[in-house]
């Protein structure tokens, strides 16, 4: 059946004169812009009773996701919308399977974070296959996100944008939905950010009672739109000579990106151990505090995967450093190495899964000091 089209809302930009609207998106979570900061952190285990009224009220996508700032780690807010997914829809299939009336605001929660998982999939360049992250058929997963598109017409347009484009001017870069503002960047100037008909983010700088103007380079991810519109801002309000910190802070996040595409496939990819080892290089070479912010995580994540490959193979942590790469490994890897995935756990996972995944990494041993490799 051929996608509905009904009119758009006001809130799509011609570089060509025309307007800019407000999008109506969630709003962005605003941090303190002098370093990492991650929410705060709330009672996160889940009761054993009336499980539905703690996710109605802490399990809403705007409290785990914040698309504006760069400083909160992907994989965190990856997992937390994934994880909450599966759990509300788990629920909600209970009603159905006890003959219960279904809970219509837990189903709005359900179809609510199937729209955000693809979102931010979109947002961050992540690679989602709907059947390996939540156990559903695409066209399964699909009728989620559309029962919540159907009741936010801004949600309806914003989806259109990231895929079929039945409202934008396909492929013509100068037709721009705006998404929000940059709620961290301050003085006059106000960074806008968007996605044109090409799918790519862009970013434009406003200044009272003057005209946007959008910058003309497209950019794959938010991150990537996020960094050069802050470059920018940077020099235009401050005209900042730590400029350099800026470009390099680009050119690692183009390495980080390459791993984020990959988020869901991490745990079931080969040479977990080589994958371990060429982040941890690439961390070493980062000279940007937000490279080695994104690094750390990610060599965080890539640790986890190690020790839990160890747990599934049930062998120690040595051996799997010991056979799974030609490098040079120093013997205290193994030690720091599982430091490394309870890092992940803390800052990279959902905190309702933070027990279970200790669990799985107390069973895997550490295993002797790497004394000739075989």
């Amino acid at each position: 059946m051929p996608y509905p089209v009904r009119p758009a809302p006001i809130i799509l930009w011609r570089m060509d004169p025309g307007h800019v609207g407000n999008s109506g998106m969630i709003s962005p979570l605003t941090t303190d812009p002098s370093g990492p900061r991650y929410f705060k952190d709330r009672p996160m285990r889940e009761p054993r009773t009336a499980p539905a009224a703690w996710h109605l009220q802490h399990s809403r996508p705007e409290s785990l996701v914040s698309y504006f700032d760069p400083w909160q780690p992907v994989a965190r807010q990856l997992d937390m919308l994934a994880n909450r997914f599966r759990t509300v829809k788990a629920l909600c299939d209970a009603q159905v399977d006890s003959l219960a009336t279904e809970h219509a605001a837990l189903a709005d929660l359900r179809d609510s974070l199937a729209f955000h998982l693809l979102r931010a999939c979109v947002w961050w360049q992540v690679d989602f296959s709907p059947h390996a992250v939540t156990g559903l058929q695409a066209t399964s997963f699909m009728k989620y996100v559309r029962r919540h598109t159907d009741r936010f017409v801004d949600d309806d347009t914003l989806l259109d944008v990231m895929t079929w484009q039945h409202y934008m001017h396909r492929a013509d870069s100068g037709h721009i939905m705006v998404t929000g503002t940059d709620p961290l960047c301050r003085g006059n100037t106000t960074i806008v950010y968007g996605i044109d008909g090409h799918r790519g983010f862009r970013f434009a700088m406003q200044r009272a009672g003057q005209k946007l103007e959008w910058n003309d380079i497209t950019h794959t991810d938010f991150v990537a739109s996020c960094l050069n519109a802050r470059a920018l801002h940077c020099l235009i309000e401050t005209e900042c000579t730590a400029i350099g910190e800026w470009d390099l802070a680009r050119e690692e996040h183009i390495q980080a990106s390459r791993h984020y595409t990959q988020h869901f496939r991490t745990a079931t990819q080969a040479n977990p151990v080589e994958r371990y080892a060429t982040a941890l290089d690439q961390l070493s070479r980062c000279q940007s505090r937000f490279g080695r912010f994104e690094f750390e995580n990610i060599v965080n994540h890539m640790a986890f995967s190690v020790v839990q490959t160890a747990h599934e193979r049930g062998i120690s942590i040595a051996d799997m450093l010991r056979h799974g790469t030609d490098r040079t490994i120093s013997p205290r890897i193994a030690g720091s190495l599982k430091k490394r995935a309870r890092g992940h756990i803390t800052t990279g996972t959902d905190p309702l899964r933070h027990a279970e995944l200790e669990a799985l990494l107390d069973q895997v041993e550490t295993g002797f000091a790497l004394s000739g490799r075989s």
